[in-house]
């Protein structure tokens, strides 16, 4: 059947859409919440047209699919599958979409109808789509189009997923869309975790891997949906069976559990390794149950008034170490839910409780699962921890014989009126070769580092290490910019009594002027100001404020 084309700017109406394709609401038994957010985001990206493809049960997109459903139902059931292709610009032929641009196409997604046959209810869901990441496309006077990313908006797991329209007895149009898979869970063959793992692993594109599936998983935790199948005596993937998964992957993780560690903070645990593009799982309670989410990224409130003001007005911070995690300037993970749609954004004390677990259970973080290198066993939190504790020691001992710069003077500052600022601690995990691409930047006196320069602070770095970046609250939200960069070993075992061990892990410094080793010898360098902060390659634009 040959695709059909349709406008969808201003006019049409998206709830007609989803009534016209969704067998589950056009039934009136429920709100298809996930195609309703996708055709949000598709008014929000000015979509102009649709291309809508009919897809066959024996179509390979979906045949694996529409099988386990068949087996798990113990028979064929109506199934009703489309695929949607959004677009950026009013076209009337599929010829026209072999002339556009990268930006042209938005979104590819499959949806899945199929109705019980025991009780004659459709389930719709969407099997998987690619969304490209949000963003206003504009145009110059001379037509040319660019894409401008949301504000203080930074995605940190997505890639360029190759996508096709198939046309029949025609070679298929190909294309590419720079964004993140989503799919969501059938409740028949496939559950939240499923959803949750297979968005994570998707948008890391890891070629080793490949794209997984609900029923690549369910293969590896033996479930063949006839002897062992998903129903009331199993709700869902158990925490065993999720590591089997990452395990078969070949994937190693991080495991933090909140309720058994609740001084933990969950966000702050969280930004540590998404902000160095690490994707995590995010597992919370609900009323009767866990649901688990994908954290792709998060927002940034550079205006936000609770950081600085919190250490003035109250006593909620060390004064020994004063500082603050940039954490504390992050307002939201970005996440998709396979119950409500993609690119949501979860407000970070959404999840937070004053509250022990026992006493208060739902609605609050449980487990946070980081994908990440096999090489990491230090944790975020005790490079951060360390980095104050082992930069100001030295500022200290060079503030005695007045051998400190004017910024390196403005960290360690006091005030006998007011408390001092806090110090700006950003801490992720870094690869030397991407931090070292850093390094072409300038200083805001536009200072550069030279060839000498990099081949010293290159020497002794490992291939992964804990970069934590200090800053005043200024620097950090008005020019996105450090004075400090210090350097620890990622892979050392957890501290246990000795807290002194943390002197004997880190691996330099660099202040303004000067590389500290760790042996205390000094490299002179170039830049003297203020530093960008680091950021991720595949961040990609972004727009800051």
């Amino acid at each position: 059947m040959m695709p059909k084309i349709e406008f969808v700017g201003r006019g049409f109406s998206f709830f007609q859409f989803v009534h016209d394709y969704s067998m589950e609401e056009a039934s009136g038994r429920t709100v298809t919440r996930t195609l309703h957010r996708l055709c949000t985001l598709m008014r929000k990206m000015d979509a102009q047209s649709v291309v809508i493809e009919t897809l066959d049960r024996t179509d390979p997109e979906i045949k694996e699919e529409c099988s386990a459903i068949f087996t798990c139902l113990g028979q064929e059931v109506p199934v009703k599958a489309f695929r949607f292709t959004f677009l950026a610009e009013k076209i009337t032929l599929l010829d026209e979409l072999a002339k556009g641009d990268s930006h042209l196409f938005l979104a590819s997604a499959i949806l899945i109808n199929f109705e019980n046959a025991k009780d004659k209810v459709w389930r719709t869901y969407i099997y998987q789509a690619i969304v490209a990441k949000p963003g206003f496309l504009v145009s110059d006077n001379k037509g040319q189009k660019a894409k401008i990313p949301l504000l203080n908006n930074y995605i940190h797991v997505y890639r360029t997923f190759p996508c096709e329209i198939r046309i029949e007895d025609q070679p298929p149009i190909t294309f590419k869309i720079v964004g993140t898979f989503f799919c969501q869970q059938n409740t028949t063959t496939s559950v939240c975790a499923h959803a949750a793992l297979c968005m994570t692993v998707n948008n890391m594109g890891r070629e080793d891997i490949g794209m997984i599936t609900p029923e690549r998983i369910n293969k590896i935790i033996k479930v063949d949906h006839q002897k062992i199948r998903f129903g009331p005596d199993k709700p869902g993937l158990d925490e065993k069976e999720l590591k089997t998964v990452l395990e078969a992957l070949g994937l190693t993780y991080t495991w933090m559990d909140f309720f058994e560690d609740p001084n933990i903070e969950y966000d702050e645990f969280i930004y540590r390794y998404v902000e160095g593009g690490c994707p995590v799982l995010l597992v919370f309670s609900a009323e009767t149950s866990l649901h688990v989410v994908p954290v792709i990224g998060h927002t940034m409130n550079s205006d936000i008034w609770r950081p600085e003001a919190e250490t003035v007005y109250t006593t909620n911070i060390n004064t020994r170490l004063n500082y603050k995690s940039a954490a504390s300037w992050t307002d939201h993970f970005i996440i998709h839910d396979d119950n409500f749609g993609m690119y949501y954004c979860l407000p970070v004390d959404a999840l937070k409780r004053v509250t022990l677990p026992k006493h208060d259970p739902t609605f609050r973080a449980k487990l946070a699962v980081v994908i990440s290198p096999p090489e990491l066993i230090t944790s975020a939190w005790e490079a951060e921890w360390a980095s104050v504790i082992v930069t100001k020691h030295f500022l200290e001992e060079a503030q005695k014989h007045g051998a400190l710069d004017e910024w390196s003077k403005r960290i360690i500052q006091t005030d006998p009126v007011y408390r001092p600022r806090p110090t700006v601690v950003r801490t992720l995990l870094a690869r030397k070769n991407d931090y070292l691409k850093s390094l072409d930047e300038s200083d805001f006196e536009s200072n550069v580092f030279s060839k000498a320069d990099k081949r010293h602070i290159a020497e002794n770095l490992p291939d992964l290490f804990w970069l934590s970046e200090l800053t005043l609250p200024d620097l950090y939200t008005g020019n996105r910019s450090k004075i400090i960069d210090f350097f620890y070993g990622c892979n050392h075992p957890p501290l246990k009594r000795d807290f002194n061990e943390i002197f004997h892990r880190w691996i330099q410094i660099r202040f303004p002027c000067a590389l500290l080793r760790k042996d205390l010898s000094v490299k002179p360098l170039s830049v003297s100001s203020h530093y960008p902060l680091f950021k991720l390659e595949n961040t990609g634009d972004t727009f800051d404020w």
